[in-house]
C-alpha cells in the first residue's frame, strides 16, 4: 500500500524505535514503583526521554509530563483555566476546541475565535486586537491539520509575552517537521504526540510547560512518591502522572526524537519536495479545489468537482492508496473554507516521488471515469 495518511499516524518507524519497544516489552518493569534493577533502568529511560525533549524543543526551565496522547496533553494544559478570557484560532483541532468550548459552556471562561485571512494565515495583529484586560491564554496550532499552513508563532509569542498571557501551542502536525525553539518563540505550554512526526508509537504524548506555571492534574492516584499521603503530590511530573506510565512508548519516543533530530535536514527536504510535487500535480489536473499552498508542511487537502470526498478516498483505497477524508476533527476551518469535508494527503518518511505520481494518476483516472458517465 502507498501510505499517505501520516498526519494521522506515521507509518514508517525507525529500527531504533522498534527495538526500544521490543526491549521494554521483553524486559517489562514499572518505573518508579520498585527498587530492583529493572525498575530503576525503566525509570532512567523515562528521565532520559524528558531530557531529550527538553533539548530538542529548547525548553530549558520547563517541565515535561507524559500523557497517553496529544489530546490528553492539551486537556491538561487547559486544566489550568478557572476563569478569564481565551483567544483561539479557527484552525484548531477539536482536541483544542472541545475542551475550551466546554469551559465556556460551563461559564468558566469566555472565548474569542480568530479566523484566517484569504490566504489561510492567522494574522498576529488580529489576535492582539482581541486581547482584553482579563485575557489569560492564547491557544494556537503550529500547523493546520487541514491546510498544512504554518502559524506565525514568533510574532504571536511576542504578543503573548508582552501582555503577560499564557501561550499554548498544539504541535501535533509540526513536531519533527519544523524546528521549535520554545524559549525563542515564548511558548509557555507545548503539546504533541509521539506517533506522528517524531516517529514514535501510539499511546504516548507529552506536555512541556514553563516551570513557573502550576498545572492541576487531570487524574489522581499512585505515583510511587509520597506514598504515605492520600493527597496527590504537587510537584511535577509526579503531580500530573498518576498511574503506570507507558514505558515502551516513552522509550520509543526517546529514540524517535533522537533519530528525527539526526535526520532532520533530509526529512525536511523530502517533505518539501513531495508536497510541492503534489500541489503542482493537483493544479495541473484541474477540476481540483486545493486548500493548501505549495509551501505547506506536508499536509495537502483538496476536493474534486462534484465528487464526494469519501468517494475519492474509497476509490484511492481500492487502488492501495491510503488517504483520509472528512472533516479531520476541525469543524471551524472547514466552515471557513465552505467545505463539508475534504481529501487529505499527508506525506512522511518512506514516501517517494513515485507515490505522489501514482496518487495523481489515480485522481486523473477517477475524473476520467466520472466524465464518461
Amino acid at each position: 500500500m502507498i501510505y499517505l495518511d501520516n498526519a494521522a499516524t506515521s507509518r514508517y518507524k525507525p529500527n531504533c524505535v522498534l527495538s526500544a519497544v521490543e526491549y521494554e516489552i521483553r524486559h517489562a518493569a514499572n518505573p518508579g514503583r520498585s527498587g530492583h534493577n529493572s525498575a530503576l533502568l525503566a525509570a532512567e529511560k523515562i528521565s532520559s526521554a524528558r531530557e531529550t525533549l527538553i533539548e530538542f524543543f529548547d525548553a530549558a526551565y520547563h517541565n515535561v509530563v507524559f500523557t497517553k496522547n496529544c489530546t490528553e496533553a492539551l486537556n491538561l494544559a487547559f486544566n489550568i483555566l478557572t476563569q478569564g478570557h481565551v483567544i483561539v484560532t479557527a484552525n484548531e483541532h477539536n482536541s483544542v476546541l472541545r475542551p475550551l468550548y466546554r469551559l465556556a459552556a460551563d461559564n468558566l471562561i469566555t472565548l474569542s475565535v480568530v479566523y484566517p485571512t484569504s490566504d489561510g494565515c492567522i494574522e498576529p495583529i488580529e489576535i492582539e486586537r482581541r486581547i482584553k484586560k482579563n485575557t489569560v491564554m492564547i491557544a494556537a496550532n503550529h500547523v493546520s491539520n487541514v491546510t498544512g499552513i504554518e502559524t506565525d508563532l514568533y510574532n504571536i509569542g511576542k504578543i503573548a509575552d508582552k501582555h503577560g498571557i499564557i501561550f499554548v501551542v498544539d504541535a501535533a502536525q509540526s513536531a519533527g517537521h519544523i524546528r521549535i525553539d520554545m524559549s525563542k518563540l515564548k511558548i509557555d505550554m507545548l503539546a504533541a504526540p509521539a506517533h506522528k512526526g517524531l516517529y514514535g508509537v501510539q499511546g504516548c504524548g507529552f506536555l512541556i510547560f514553563n516551570n513557573i506555571l502550576t498545572v492541576p492534574p487531570l487524574l489522581c492516584g499512585g505515583t510511587g512518591t509520597s506514598s504515605d499521603s492520600v493527597e496527590q503530590p504537587v510537584a511535577p511530573p509526579e503531580a500530573q502522572e498518576a498511574g503506570t506510565l507507558n514505558t515502551p512508548a516513552i522509550a520509543a519516543l526517546n529514540e524517535g526524537v533522537k533519530w528525527t533530530d539526526k535526520n532532520f535536514a533530509a526529512l525536511s527536504k523530502n517533505n518539501t519536495k513531495l508536497t510541492a510535487e503534489l500541489c503542482y500535480g493537483l493544479k495541473n489536473i484541474g477540476k481540483c479545489i486545493i486548500y493548501s499552498p505549495e509551501n505547506c508542511s506536508g499536509v495537502v487537502s483538496f476536493n474534486l468537482d462534484s465528487i464526494d470526498c469519501s468517494a475519492v478516498a474509497d476509490f484511492l483505497n481500492e487502488r492501495e492508496i491510503a488517504v483520509r477524508s472528512g472533516l479531520h476533527c476541525a469543524p471551524l476551518i472547514h466552515r471557513h473554507l465552505c467545505s463539508s469535508g475534504a481529501v487529505r494527503v499527508s506525506v512522511g518518511h518512506g514516501n517517494k516521488l513515485s507515490d505522489i505520481r501514482k496518487l495523481l494518476q489515480a485522481v486523473e483516472s477517477l475524473l476520467c471515469e466520472v466524465s464518461r458517465v
